[in-house]
């Protein structure tokens, strides 16, 4: 039977917080030709806080990722209107900072690489809106490398939630014991994973404690030079 290896995206494959981080820079500089206060931490306060309230009312959906609900929502609270100007050169400025900052974790490309030589199925599965996800894969240069990719915009449901991980299984024909999911949240990837009787390999770089005190059996590695044997071990046969 063919066995599949599915990848978290966004902090898995590349650093998804360097980006970020960029993202928010990019923006501050175009907020202070809006308004010429507020500097970077206060700006960023201003994201998280509008962050946070869209995620109250849109939790378990694709949409509580919209980066122009989170400006549109800064704009609204400094303004007091939804100034659709301010909030597209944000938005425009976010994604420039975010899109020119993206770069691959070191080995990513010889383990997608390798993989395919062995012939294994490759998917992703990730949160946030299809399009976005689309345009990372796309600029990452490893979109063609998988057979596979589900976002949570697709099955109307965010990780943890199991329903994607079985979507996922149906469209590539696999089934969880021929299957491991390679991701860096415990909670979002690893856990999840396990429910449903995936292999999860967790990547851990930074030595993390699992947060949790069940028992959960996975595989964890440091560096991507490390990878290909660690799927080797959760997955003996191939």
């Amino acid at each position: 039977m063919t066995q599949i290896v599915l990848f978290d995206l966004d902090g898995t494959l590349y650093d998804y917080n360097l980006a970020h981080q960029q993202g928010l820079k990019n923006a501050h500089k175009r907020w202070l030709l809006i308004e010429q206060q507020h500097s970077l931490e206060e700006f960023t306060n201003l994201y998280v806080e509008s962050r946070s309230w869209v995620k109250r009312f849109l939790a378990d959906t694709a949409s509580s990722h919209s980066r122009a609900l989170y400006f549109q929502k800064l704009v609204e609270n400094v303004f007091g209107k939804p100034f659709t100007d301010f909030i597209t050169e944000l938005l425009d400025a976010y994604y420039e900072g975010f899109y020119n900052s993206m770069k691959l974790f070191p080995g990513v490309k010889n383990v997608l690489n390798t993989l395919k030589e062995k012939n294994y199925l490759l998917g992703i599965v990730t949160n946030m809106q299809a399009e976005i996800q689309h345009r990372k894969l796309t600029l990452l240069e490893i979109g063609q490398d998988f057979d596979c990719i589900v976002t949570s915009e697709a099955v109307d449901h965010e990780k943890p939630h199991p329903h994607i991980y079985f979507h996922t299984l149906a469209l590539m024909e696999g089934t969880p014991k021929n299957t491991v999911m390679v991701g860096d949240s415990f909670i979002n990837d690893i856990e999840p994973a396990s429910w449903i009787g995936i292999t999860p390999i967790w990547y851990n770089p930074h030595n993390k404690i699992p947060p949790t005190k069940r028992e959960i059996h996975f595989y964890s590695f440091k560096h991507f030079n490390e990878l290909v044997e660690a799927i080797s071990l959760a997955l003996p046969s191939k």
